[in-house]
């Protein structure tokens, strides 16, 4: 218990500060005197750089903006945004930033004062908002995946992704391979033979709902978790004991199409017309 209590206590320090060290050495220390109070938006740079390609358009930047601003307002200062901006922070940490770096930086700084208060609602609501690198060309309906409370997030036509030289990749086991993974968070799980394992179930999007592996059925998002698999959008093949996992897109494939993102910058499009087209029922709304 005592270094449960500990921990928090280093996370709620680490939410007081992390704004000021980063300003400090991107910026210097006049711009961030120690004696002001960090708030919410101090944070969207941060975990706007830890979640996109840096190669991003600056417009699906702004997006991606958004995106953060909304999600981390939704949690405000709970232990799971806390927990965000750690993550986010042992990213860049592990960048290890060099002067270049820091410059480009600046863009997600630059992104998020231009997208100041900016949060997505549905009917007035912010909502919870999804977002993935790559979809297999199609994303997901939320309220297909996940009932009518996700109806906000629509599946979307996303024709670009698929010209992603990351598109496809091919993920390869032996029988043993695969049952040792999987016997790690299930122990009782078994498989002796390259005919037990097929897909059951997808959803409209192509991926995978549900599969039979061996003994036991498995839902797609977790067999991917298990596997460290790209993406749940997969087709399996085997042959002389090896198995292969054809993933298509990465990521969840709800929600943002970071990459779909990229183009339609790159066609001039506006982060705002970016997100009109991932969440048409939603809109943007300034908070004070």
């Amino acid at each position: 218990m005592k270094k449960e209590k500990g921990s928090g206590v280093l996370l709620a320090v680490l939410f007081l500060i992390l704004p000021y060290l980063l300003t400090v050495i991107i910026s210097g220390r006049k711009a961030c005197p120690l004696s002001r109070q960090p708030d919410l938006e101090e944070y969207i740079p941060i975990l706007a750089a830890a979640h996109i390609d840096w190669e991003c358009e600056k417009e699906a930047i702004k997006a991606q903006t958004v995106i953060e601003r909304t999600n981390l307002s939704l949690k405000n200062k709970s232990e799971e945004a806390i927990k965000d901006i750690q993550e986010a922070a042992d990213y860049l940490k592990k960048k290890n930033m060099s002067g270049e770096e820091l410059k480009q930086f600046r863009m997600f700084q630059e992104a998020s004062a231009c997208t100041k208060g900016e949060v997505l609602v549905f009917q007035n609501e912010k909502r919870e908002l999804p977002y993935h690198p790559l979809s297999q060309g199609k994303t997901r309906s939320g309220e297909e995946i996940l009932g009518e409370k996700f109806a906000y997030i629509p599946s979307v036509e996303t024709p670009k992704d698929i010209d992603s030289p990351l598109y496809i990749e091919g993920c390869y086991f032996s029988l043993k391979e695969l049952e040792e993974k999987i016997k790690k968070s299930y122990p009782a799980f078994s498989i002796t033979a390259e005919t037990e394992i097929e897909i059951t179930r997808t959803d409209s999007a192509g991926y995978v709902m549900e599969i039979q592996i061996g003994n036991q059925v498995f839902q797609g998002e977790r067999i991917k978790e298990l596997l460290n698999l790209p993406s749940s959008c997969f087709s399996v093949q085997s042959s002389q004991g090896e198995v292969r996992f054809l993933c298509k897109g990465i990521g969840h494939g709800m929600g943002m199409s970071q990459y779909t993102a990229h183009n339609l910058a790159l066609e001039g499009k506006s982060y705002e017309q970016i997100l009109g087209y991932f969440f048409p029922d939603m809109e943007i709304q300034k908070e004070k």
